[in-house]
């Protein structure tokens, strides 16, 4: 991709296609840049500085992909008559279609790669999700721009499988490519039905991206996904119960890494207990160069070099996803992984006396394989890739 990277140029899907954005507030945009790809990567820019931070990143590194998540979904529960909303310095502001396409073209303005759909929160299908759902996507089906994908910010009760077969029509309806966020309290994904049913929306929506995820983001790309965005931290990687004030904060942030070896975030402290009579693990990554994983403390240097630790280990895991061919080769490199962790975890607790429990998630994902959704426009490419993974 060439300077000014957009989605003007070649199309916004080939932007949007296996390509991995980590999502980071404005405060640590800068820490993060260094370390993601021009080609394969990118930042999604959260905060109330988002705009000027997308600006001067762009303007410096105009080949790197950067747009930003006004995260009306954290604020404001949507409804059939304003699906779309932002908060402004002059209090809380609903969108109709003239000020949806004013703040997407702000976006645009402030040379963000494309545009992304102030899309407040969508309650379950139960909760009267069904028309709220309805109107984001009739919504953005009018607007005549190229440039846009449309946040959708759900309950992880969509995904249960009385409702994601009417979640999927309705992704499949939209023209534009759609980011799914999976709200839950903790993470969605452990809740009953979660993980097939995504896997199944990955197989039937084709123009699907997973926002403000995890490691959920290679399982997800594997099972046929356009892209993803995986947050730098816990509040960054699934959604959250919409609060007007979107008050808290205030607490010091601990030391979270990414432990490759267990496709699992730990806390450092986890990771001392672990390693408190033994040699702790290392890593050869462009931040640690060797050194100890057990190394990071709470000082505000230390908590910014796990991040960026994270940040690293993620490029080198999507590098191999990369490198593989989408359907029955890129499904075979994730289930070797899954196995490898799973080895990995065994050994580990082995080694240092410890119990290390194997997450309820990776041994979802180590489960067999669903078909696509009956109707969807790749049922059968999705049936002929069934099998474990």
């Amino acid at each position: 991709m060439g300077a000014g990277t957009g989605a003007g140029a070649g199309g916004i899907d080939e932007l949007l296609r296996d390509r991995l954005l980590i999502m980071v507030n404005d405060r640590s945009a800068n820490e993060v840049l260094p370390h993601v790809p021009a080609r394969t990567g990118g930042l999604v820019v959260t905060g109330a500085d988002a705009p000027v931070r997308c600006r001067a990143i762009r303007n410096a590194y105009p080949e790197t992909v950067v747009v930003m998540d006004h995260e009306s979904h954290t604020r404001r529960t949507a409804t059939a008559d304003a699906p779309f909303g932002l908060k402004t310095a002059y209090g809380w502001r609903d969108l109709d279609l003239a000020g949806l396409v004013e703040i997407l073209d702000g976006q645009r303005a402030n040379r963000a790669s494309y545009a992304v759909t102030p899309t407040c929160f969508v309650p379950a299908e139960e909760a009267g999700g069904a028309p709220v759902l309805g109107a984001v996507i009739g919504q953005a089906n009018r607007l005549h721009r190229e440039d846009t994908v449309v946040l959708l910010p759900c309950s992880w009760r969509w995904l249960r499988r009385s409702s994601v077969p009417l979640l999927a029509e309705r992704i499949r309806a939209c023209r534009h490519p759609v980011a799914l966020i999976m709200q839950a309290d903790g993470d969605p994904l452990e809740r009953g039905q979660a993980v097939e049913g995504l896997r199944r929306l990955c197989r039937s929506c084709p123009r699907l991206v997973l926002w403000r995820t995890d490691l959920a983001a290679f399982d997800a790309m594997a099972h046929g996904a356009l892209g993803a965005a995986v947050g730098v931290s816990a509040v960054l990687r699934h959604g959250v119960q919409p609060r007007p004030e979107n008050g808290g904060g205030g607490h010091k942030p601990y030391p979270v890494v990414l432990v490759r070896r267990l496709l699992r975030y730990h806390r450092v402290a986890t990771l001392q207990d672990w390693f408190a009579h033994v040699d702790p693990w290392t890593c050869d990554c462009a931040v640690c160069k060797g050194a100890a994983l057990t190394r990071f403390t709470d000082l505000d240097a230390d908590v910014a070099a796990a991040l960026q630790h994270s940040v690293c280990e993620l490029y080198a895991l999507h590098e191999e996803l990369d490198a593989t061919l989408a359907g029955d080769e890129r499904l075979g490199w994730w289930r070797q992984q899954l196995a490898d962790a799973w080895e990995h975890h065994r050994l580990l607790a082995a080694r240092t006396g410890t119990e290390v429990p194997f997450p309820k998630v990776l041994q979802a994902w180590r489960r067999e394989s669903p078909t696509a959704l009956p109707g969807a426009a790749g049922e059968q490419r999705g049936q002929e890739r069934s099998g474990p993974s």
